[in-house]
């Protein structure tokens, strides 16, 4: 891993990182890497606004599997340049940390908006990709409105204030260089298995849209967490960890 050190509090046992983008833009992970790694590596893909350290129980969690969390752009501790949001530099910034590990075969793990960046680095690399899941999101990557800036810019997420979490002109330049994007289409793409979990309280998706996942993806999971918001791992980690665990040993199995 680029430029490595150890972190310690919250993330203890866990190796930090930076690594550039391919335009240059510095990227910051997690890794946790096990003594004795087995089964797949795991790449997850956090929601907007939040840092790959607020994945570290997540990590550790899935041992013996070696497993990372990213930080995009603007978020956590790595750089937020003025311009340079849009999806497709999203989606290189998860290529820039799994190239950096070196893995070749791997499972992907995201939340939220987290998972638009999530597919489209699956979508570039299907043959690399043996297990996918997707946290409470559709195939699409979201074209945000101007009217999302400034209710966004208020937030509170798990305690902390946007304003905290990514610096204003992130927030801003996110939702002027979003644009809609289908990917329902190109699900066809992928040949590994899919995991969809759906909160019970308050899901973003609706019956509807989780039965348009079940008809483009033959291999599909749903798994409701019932306790669960579509804050997933703050509201319900051990189902949220319990429901990885297994689908990530049956496509282990698989292989």
């Amino acid at each position: 891993m680029a430029e490595a050190e150890e972190t310690t509090s919250g993330t203890e046992g866990l190796q930090s990182a930076d690594v550039r983008s391919a335009d240059d833009v510095r990227i910051h992970y997690v890794a946790f890497q096990p003594d004795v790694p087995e089964g797949l590596a795991v790449i997850v893909v956090p929601g907007f606004g939040e840092s790959g350290e607020e994945y570290a129980g997540l990590l550790r969690g899935l041992s013996p599997r070696p497993a990372a969390a990213v930080s995009v752009r603007g978020r956590g501790r790595s750089e937020a340049p003025v311009k340079g949001y849009r999806w497709e530099d999203h989606v290189g910034d998860v290529a820039a940390v799994v190239e950096d590990l070196g893995w070749t075969k791997y499972a992907v793990v995201a939340f939220s908006r987290g998972s638009s960046y999530a597919l489209g680095f699956a979508l570039g690399r299907p043959e690399a990709v043996a297990a996918l899941v997707i946290g409470d999101y559709w195939a699409r990557h979201v074209g945000l409105p101007p009217t999302f800036v400034e209710p966004a810019l208020q937030r509170t997420w798990r305690g902390r204030s946007m304003t905290e979490r990514m610096p204003e002109h992130a927030v801003r330049a996110v939702q002027e260089e979003s644009v809609e994007i289908s990917l329902w289409e190109r699900l066809s793409w992928l040949s590994c298995p899919v995991l969809l979990l759906r909160p019970g309280r308050r899901p973003l998706l609706d019956d509807a849209t989780v039965a348009r996942w079940a008809d483009h993806v033959a291999s599909l999971e749903v798994v409701e967490l019932p306790e669960a918001t579509h804050d997933l791992w703050e509201t319900d980690p051990d189902g949220v960890l319990a429901a990885l665990r297994g689908f990530l040993e049956r496509a282990e199995q698989a292989h």
